[in-house]
């Protein structure tokens, strides 16, 4: 699929366009070093599962273009050429193109904005009618661990809206925004609604499905468990946990929309010991990275009424487990989002302000244990 608008003539605000398609001829293909491939993707099935995954590589030239092989489901995407951003809302079509550039050396990043529940992307190897160059590797690599809040639901939205594809934004995300800061790379392994011990609520207290200690453990998101293929990948030298706020929930509705509690409140010991053997599985895996492990701007004090303190509850749990981790564990307190002036994503989720506030937070917290 070639976009519509051509990149040099895109504007840096993520214009927002649907795409047509088009054809060009190729000459070369970039082999060895000359793309690289960001966040968790399989090189056997060349899919874009995970939230912000995607391809990046240089050419010289006037075109390129990366060859879709299949789709499923709905995706956005983001594709920045020398940094001008165009944003593809419903991607279709066979390829994903720049247009037509003028003659020179260019840089292309490819991204998701949204998650693998909408659908996921299977690509080719770039094509150009130049020459492609040698990628460059960011020095600092993360791994951002998550649900909803990593992913960006509901990001691009203003409350009241219903989360679709084009609405989230994991380029966008506090974790992304933090990994530019320090001009690191970054990787994001979140899926909303997912917790630690427990996920979402529903009237049947929980969706039954996996927690994200074994979606970690998956190279494409929707791969087998234990596919990731820990000790020949890319090492993070950075860890950012942000898991609860699925685990707190108790209240479902029913089939009238009353409310009740469907589950109980949640034992904070086995939240603590959680977070402590996943943060163990973790450190058995990434042996130097540094962990910081964050509360969630989605939970508070005074709200419900059946668990009023969850805020202080969470903050306890964190600082207790990231004392048993170790030296390489650290806390980083999120205060609850301000939804004053509508400030809010869909569904009541972190807006654009509230995720780059965070990433500052975060930034300055990873500064300190790093400098």
């Amino acid at each position: 699929m070639f976009t519509s608008t051509k990149a040099s003539t895109t504007t840096t605000s993520s214009s927002k366009t649907s795409g047509t398609s088009s054809t060009t001829k190729a000459s070369s293909t970039p082999t060895g070093s000359y793309s690289r491939y960001l966040g968790r993707v399989n090189p056997a099935t060349k899919e874009l599962t995970w939230p912000a995954s995607g391809i990046t590589f240089t050419f010289t030239g006037t075109s390129a273009s990366v060859p879709i092989t299949s789709i499923t489901g709905t995706n956005a995407i983001i594709v920045s050429v020398d940094g001008i951003v165009t944003t593809i809302d419903n991607v279709t079509g066979t390829s994903i193109s720049t247009g037509t550039l003028p003659q020179g050396v260019h840089t292309v990043e490819i991204r998701k904005k949204s998650e693998a529940s909408f659908g996921s992307i299977s690509i080719g190897n770039p094509t150009t009618s130049g020459t492609f160059s040698p990628t460059t590797q960011p020095k600092k690599r993360i791994e951002i661990i998550g649900d909803s809040i990593s992913v960006g639901y509901g990001l691009d939205g203003t409350y009241p809206c219903t989360n679709t594809a084009s609405l989230e934004n994991a380029p966008q995300t506090y974790g992304a925004l933090t990994a530019k800061n320090l001009s690191a790379d970054y990787s994001i392994v979140a899926w909303s609604g997912k917790g630690i011990i427990r996920n979402y609520v529903t009237p049947d207290g929980d969706d039954g499905q996996p927690t994200v200690p074994e979606l970690w453990t998956r190279y494409g998101a929707n791969d087998a468990a234990n596919s990731y293929p820990f000790a020949t990948a890319a090492q993070p030298d950075i860890v950012v946990i942000n898991l609860g706020t699925n685990d707190f929930g108790f209240t479902a509705y029913d089939s009238n929309g009353n409310p009740f509690q469907a589950r109980p409140l949640l034992n904070m010991t086995a939240y603590t010991n959680a977070l402590v053997k996943f943060a163990q599985t973790i450190q058995s895996k990434y042996a130097d990275a540094e962990l910081f492990i964050t509360s969630s701007p989605l939970i508070g004090d005074g709200y419900p009424p059946e668990d009023p303190q969850q805020k202080t509850k969470q903050q306890g749990a964190i600082k207790a487990a990231v004392a048993r981790i170790g030296a390489r564990a650290h806390f980083v307190d999120f205060p609850s989002q301000d939804s004053s002036g509508n400030n809010i994503g869909c569904d009541y989720h972190p807006s654009a302000l509230t995720q780059q506030r965070d990433a500052v937070i975060l930034t300055a917290a990873i500064k300190e244990v790093l400098g």
